[in-house]
């Protein structure tokens, strides 16, 4: 995991108050994979799936200053990031 990604899953840890251990994050490659573990490990009871999916791509957008990607757009591989 590059360092790109890496400060990713810091800004989803501190946006949702979680602590993302690094064999989940390593599983954590797209929007929607992040918006599933959000979901099923952290605000799932007190957050719909469509506020998770929002606060996920603000953070993407926020953090790498990139605007153009789907739910399914792999970070790495699709957004360049490393």
């Amino acid at each position: 995991m590059g360092l790109d990604t890496v400060e990713l899953i810091i800004a989803f840890e501190e946006r949702f108050g979680v602590k993302i251990p690094d064999k989940d994050a390593a599983e954590l490659y797209t929007p929607r994979r992040v918006t599933d573990y959000i979901m099923r490990t952290a605000v799932g009871s007190v957050m719909s799936r469509d506020e998770v999916s929002l606060i996920v791509r603000e953070v993407i957008k926020e953090t790498t200053s990139i605007n153009d990607f789907t739910d399914d757009s792999h970070f790495v591989d699709d957004l360049n990031l490393d």
